[in-house]
C-alpha cells in the first residue's frame, strides 16, 4: 500500500540522494554496547550507527565548560537583554558573518523578571528545518517556564528551507555557530541573565545544532533535544570534550527522525547517540529507568563527571512533534502528558555550570 504524505508534513523531509551518492557517504559503524532500557527498538538499527563525527570540533570543545569569557560587547539591535516591559517579545537583529540573522526575545512576566539587578535563567532555542523562530515559539511553549527565551531564525539551506549547520543542507557559510556563540554572550554580558545558567534546546535539526553547539562553544549550562536529528557527518558532538548535562526527548513512532536511526541517512540511533554522550561524560554504571507516565519512560546515566548527568524519555508512540504542544509542531501523534517546556526547565534548573553548584 502506497502511504501518502500529508502536505504539513513535507517540510520535514529530506530530499532524494542517489544510490551512488548515500554508499559513497557510508562509513564504517561503530559497535555500540547494549545500553539497558534506553530503547525498545532493535540493535541492529544503532549497531549500523557510525561513531563520533569525523568533523573537527572547534579548540571550544577541548576548553574548560565554564562561563564565556566576557570579549568585546556583542551588538544586537535594542541593546543589552531584558530591554523590553515585562511578558514581551521583540525581533532581534545581529550581524554575524556579513549576514543580518534574526531572533526572538522573549521576557519572562512581571511576577518573576524581578527587580533591577536580578538574574534570571535563559534559554536559546533552535526550530526545525523548514520552521520559523515564530512558529518555535508558538508550539513550543517556552514562553511560560520564566526564563529569558531566545528563538534564533535559521538560514534557508538545499531545497529552499530554513535549517542549520549541523545537518547535510547547509554549508559553514552560513555561521551558526557564531551565531550561536554570540547570542550566549549577549547574554552573558545582560545585567539580567544568569551566566552560569544559560542552555540550548531545539528541535529536530535544530535540537540536532542545539547539542553541536553546546559541544563546541564555551558558557552553556546544559541543552535538552527533542526529535533530534543527529547527522553523523555533520555534529560536532564526538566522544571527547567538556563533559554536558543532556537531556533527550524522541518518540518511539517518529517516521521523519526515527528513533532507532537511519544509516542510509546517516543518522545516529538513540543508542549510539546516547553511548556518544555517556563517552564524552565519563558516565559509569548502567542507567536507571523509570516509568513517568504510561507513554513516557526515563532512563539516567549518572556518576558522570563535573555532575552531569544524561537523561533519555523514549515517548511510547510519539511522532516528530513537541510534546503538549499549543500549535501544530510536526507529523505524528503528539502523546502527553508529559510537557517538554516544563520537563527542559526542571533539567535546565537542576544543572547550571559546574562552578555555580554548592
Amino acid at each position: 500500500m502506497r502511504h501518502q504524505i500529508r502536505p504539513e508534513a513535507r517540510r520535514y523531509l529530506p530530499l532524494r540522494r542517489s544510490a551512488s551518492g548515500l554508499a559513497a557517504g557510508l562509513v564504517a559503524a561503530l559497535a555500540v554496547g547494549s545500553s539497558a532500557g534506553c530503547s525498545a527498538g532493535s540493535a541492529s538499527a544503532n549497531s549500523a550507527s557510525a561513531g563520533p563525527s569525523s568533523v573537527s570540533p572547534s579548540s571550544a570543545d577541548s576548553a574548560s565548560a565554564g562561563a564565556t569569557q566576557a570579549g568585546p560587547t556583542v551588538a544586537v539591535s535594542g541593546g543589552s537583554a531584558c530591554a523590553g516591559a515585562p511578558n514581551s517579545a521583540t525581533t532581534r537583529t545581529i550581524q554575524v558573518g556579513g549576514q543580518s540573522r534574526t531572533f526572538i526575545e522573549h521576557l519572562p512576566p512581571a511576577a518573576t523578571a524581578g527587580t533591577a539587578g536580578a538574574k534570571q535563567p535563559a534559554i536559546i532555542a533552535f526550530p526545525g528545518r523548514g520552521e520559523t523562530d515564530s512558529e518555535l515559539e508558538a508550539y513550543s511553549r517556552l514562553d511560560g517556564v520564566n526564563a529569558v527565551v531566545l528563538y534564533a531564525q535559521g538560514l534557508n539551506g538545499e531545497g529552499a528551507k530554513s535549517t542549520w549547520e549541523a545537518t547535510p543542507y547547509l554549508g559553514d557559510s552560513a555561521h551558526d555557530y557564531e551565531f550561536a556563540n554570540d547570542l550566549v554572550r549577549w547574554l552573558a554580558q545582560a545585567p539580567c541573565v544568569d551566566a552560569t545558567r544559560i542552555d540550548l534546546t531545539g528541535k529536530s535539526d535544530g535540537a540536532g545544532f542545539a547539542a553541536s553547539a553546546a559541544c563546541t562553544i564555551s558558557g552553556v549550562a546544559a541543552v535538552a533535544t527533542i526529535s533530534g536529528a543527529f547527522y553523523q557527518d555533520s555534529n560536532h558532538c564526538t566522544a571527547t570534550g567538556h563533559p554536558l548535562p543532556v537531556l533527550n526527548l524522541h518518540g518511539s513512532s517518529d517516521w521523519v527522525i526515527p528513533y532507532d536511526g537511519n544509516p542510509a541517512r546517516r543518522l545516529y540511533g538513540t543508542d549510539a547517540w546516547l553511548q556518544l554522550w555517556r563517552q564524552r561524560d565519563k558516565c559509569t554504571g548502567a542507567g536507571a529507568e523509570q516509568t513517568l507516565t504510561a507513554d513516557v519512560t526515563q532512563t539516567t546515566w549518572s556518576g558522570c563527571a563535573d555532575g552531569s548527568v544524561v537523561v533519555n524519555d523514549r515517548i511510547a508512540g510519539g511522532g516528530h512533534t513537541w510534546t503538549v504542544a499549543t500549535a501544530p509542531s510536526g507529523p505524528g501523534a503528539t502523546v502527553g502528558p508529559i510537557d517538554s517546556a516544563q520537563t527542559i526547565a526542571a533539567f535546565f534548573a537542576a544543572h547550571p555550570l559546574p562552578e555555580a553548584k554548592p
